[in-house]
């Protein structure tokens, strides 16, 4: 996914903060809303869909951790920045413990602002890629079972040599005969013992 799809709310009851971060933002290639408050950022928040958070700590009725919890209830994979002048240990502890991908206090420069929001975007796009990974390797083990399972119960031992002296090998006959059905036997065995070994764990 590119930078310029990732969809970010900004939540500031500062107004002067919220145009001066949404024309920046915007000009960063990213698409922006804006929320006034906690309460009107949660709304939005479940009318539409966004990967990322810039919230305020301090804000009147629901305050950014607030907003930050209610976040995580909503949609554990929106990754959400605390911003604050309030900038104590105690509180940055508190909001990287309740989930926040990240930190910043206020007075900061908008390149600050802008390596942190990269860095995020970095992320999704990660995880992202993760889940196309997975859901790949999930689309190939069920085809590898749909294909054993069609080859049925004599699938595994099919294409092995006869210990018998003098027998010609299964791979001898299928030469002969037509195809050989001892390499498929053998690739199916070989897919399945890797997808196996690669499944994600449930």
């Amino acid at each position: 996914m590119s930078e310029e799809k990732f969809k970010i709310l900004i939540a500031d009851d500062d107004l002067d903060l919220r145009e001066l971060l949404i024309e920046a933002v915007r000009n960063w290639g990213y698409e922006v809303s804006l929320a006034k408050d906690g309460e009107e950022a949660l709304r939005k928040l479940k009318m539409d869909h966004f990967h990322m958070v810039i919230t305020d700590l301090m804000m009147p009725g629901m305050d950014g951790l607030q907003l930050l919890q209610r976040i995580r209830e909503l949609d554990s994979d929106i990754l959400v920045i605390i911003i604050t002048g309030y900038a104590t240990l105690e509180t940055a502890v508190k909001a990287i413990e309740t989930g926040a991908y990240d930190y910043i206090a206020k007075p900061f420069r908008l390149d600050e602002l802008m390596i942190v929001i990269k860095n995020a975007c970095e992320r999704l796009r990660l995880t992202l890629q993760n889940r196309s990974l997975l859901e790949e390797l999930r689309t190939a083990y069920g085809e590898i079972a749909v294909l054993k399972k069609a080859l049925g119960p004599g699938a595994e031992t099919a294409g092995r040599a006869p210990d018998r002296a003098g027998r010609e090998t299964e791979a001898e006959a299928g030469h002969k005969d037509g195809p050989n059905p001892f390499k498929h036997q053998e690739y199916l065995r070989e897919a399945d013992r890797f997808a196996k070994k690669t499944a994600p764990k449930t």
